[in-house]
């Protein structure tokens, strides 16, 4: 049971991070738009706010793919239980709140009342299971979960008992979790009949917004749904009150780069995502177009091979710690320092699971003597080390680069093999053939747990599997299970000091992307994902 777990938890770190080109997060709100007038709520109200988004979804269900252009969508349509707010802590949302019983075993989950769905019918236990159920068995996340589950049982029409098979401390986060649509969202229990395992396309949510209607590769069209029932709970990132202000939401997939720049500069569009930083001191001089550096967004990894040599060796693999100089890699792979930062954490600052002196006294410690002695420590043989890359990624191609030129000076000897992305999947899905490949990770990822996927023993490509693994797999293991916040938070902490002690990959940099919005759209949070409950049009 604990290898078919550790294989689910896996499949669903790579999922969520293969889709990380479409997502971002923040604890921040976007920049003070210029020249900002005073509104009165009332005047707030009307219009439609239209989006360029770069991907287009294969479809809307949510359990049925990992694409974030889904949830980007229908997160004004679709409703969690729980929502994460700008800590990144779960917050009850369709829920009214819960309790952990029998020792760790059972949630307790008590729902809110007089929550209406877009076909006018009350959300009860009964539509939360249904979706659960399906949530469970179709969803990466559900599946993460399924091992551990027992049963869900109605204790009422506001009531339900979620039972484990043993203590199972991520489960709240996991339902919440706002990554690559593993969120367990509420559909009527009508709607899950009708369309069981198949793909849903009658979309009747709780959110703010109504589905109208998806032109396939052309836009989705969203109307405000006036019998809403907001959380009461003040409005934080994806969690609490949520108003909706514009008559309608029209969501365009605009894959072109500056066809989505030009529309907000003409109007056209209130938002765009991606936009190109090397054109943002151009856009901040433009008085039409704000600016939004998502922080905290994604972090560069080097993933590192430790089933071969020389990096089986943990000397050899301090001795990287020590010969990377991280600022000039966020130079050589990103160059504008306003889209690139230094941190040791694998969460970021205001973040709950933040750790201050994580890495601290290792991350970042350029040192070529002390690489040259470790080096030399592990017996290094001088057998060219290979980096797998892609070519067709900027950001790694660059970081691949600078990072050949800044080992050679340490004494390894670097071979660079630059592939398609495709070719590069499959490179490091080898054990032979590679030992070191750069990967863009999403940087506040719902709950720890799901770094046991690419941490513990032969996790995810690491082929890491010796004395220091297995001890790593016992503090996952102890992770899982302790369900108080404060004593979890310390197995957390010690999770980050053994990562740092034995090195199975290093957190590079902290790497951000840059949206645009006209001017007269006002309120936008620069969240998890582009979201405009809470935001209107300066009329």
């Amino acid at each position: 049971m604990k290898k078919l777990s550790k294989l689910l938890v896996c499949t669903l770190v790579i999922t969520m991070l293969c889709a990380m080109l479409s997502a971002c997060s923040s604890n921040e709100v976007s920049e003070e738009p210029k020249n900002e007038k005073e509104t009165t709520e009332d005047s707030r109200y009307g219009g439609t706010i239209v989006v360029a988004q770069k991907m287009t979804p294969p479809h809307l269900d949510s359990d049925k793919s990992t694409d974030w252009a889904i949830s980007s969508i229908m997160n004004h349509v679709y409703e969690g239980l729980f929502e994460f707010d700008k800590n990144f802590e779960a917050q009850p949302h369709l829920a009214k709140g819960y309790e952990i019983t029998d020792g760790g075993k059972t949630y307790n989950v008590k729902l809110r009342e007089k929550v209406l769905f877009h076909n006018g019918k009350e959300m009860t236990s009964e539509d939360v299971i249904a979706s659960f159920n399906r949530w469970v068995k179709n969803n990466d996340a559900g599946n993460m979960i399924a091992p551990y589950f027992d049963k869900a049982e109605i204790v009422g029409p506001y009531e339900i008992n979620f039972k484990f098979k043993e203590n199972y401390a991520p489960f709240i986060n996991i339902l919440a979790s706002h990554v690559s649509n593993q969120k367990m969202v509420v559909r009527p229990k009508e709607v899950i009949e009708k369309f069981g395992d198949d793909i849903i396309t009658e979309h009747i949510g709780t959110g703010p917004y109504k589905f109208v209607k998806w032109t396939p590769d052309q836009q989705v069209e969203l109307a405000k749904f006036e019998e809403y029932a907001p959380s009461e709970l003040p409005s934080s990132m994806l969690a609490g009150e949520r108003k909706a202000y514009a008559d309608n939401i029209v969501i365009q997939f605009v894959k072109e780069q500056a066809v989505r720049v030009a529309g907000v500069q003409t109007g056209e569009f209130q938002f765009a995502e991606e936009a190109p930083q090397d054109q943002y001191d151009m856009f901040e001089s433009n008085p039409d177009i704000n600016t939004v550096i998502v922080k905290p967004d994604g972090m560069e990894m080097l993933i590192i091979n430790e089933g071969i040599a020389p990096f089986d060796n943990i000397n050899a693999r301090k001795a990287l710690v020590h010969a990377i100089d991280m600022k000039e890699q966020g130079r050589g792979m990103i160059g504008d320092e306003r889209f690139w930062d230094l941190e040791g954490c694998l969460y970021p600052k205001g973040n709950i699971w933040y750790d201050e002196d994580s890495g601290k006294g290792i991350y970042n410690d350029y040192d070529l003597e002390k690489s040259k002695e470790l080096l030399k420590k592990a017996g290094y043989d001088g057998t060219p080390i290979v980096i797998v890359s892609g070519q067709d990624d900027k950001v790694e191609k660059q970081g691949a680069i600078t990072l050949k030129n800044q080992l050679e000076k340490a004494g390894f000897k670097v071979e660079l093999q630059l592939f398609d992305r495709p070719t590069v999947v499959e490179k490091r899905s080898k054990k032979e053939g590679w030992n070191l490949h750069l990967s863009y990770f999403y940087k506040s990822v719902p709950d720890p747990q799901v770094h046991e996927a690419w941490t513990g023993t032969n996790a995810w490509i690491s082929n890491w599997d010796d004395e220091d693994s297995h001890e790593m797999d016992e503090v996952f293991a102890r992770m899982k299970k302790e369900t108080d916040f404060e004593k979890r938070h310390e197995i957390v902490k010690e999770f980050y000091n053994k990562a740092w002690d034995t090195v199975p990959y290093i957190n590079m940099l902290d790497y951000s992307r840059l949206h645009i919005t006209n001017k007269e759209l006002k309120g936008y949070t620069n969240g998890c994902q582009p979201f405009f409950w809470n935001t209107w049009l300066e009329k």
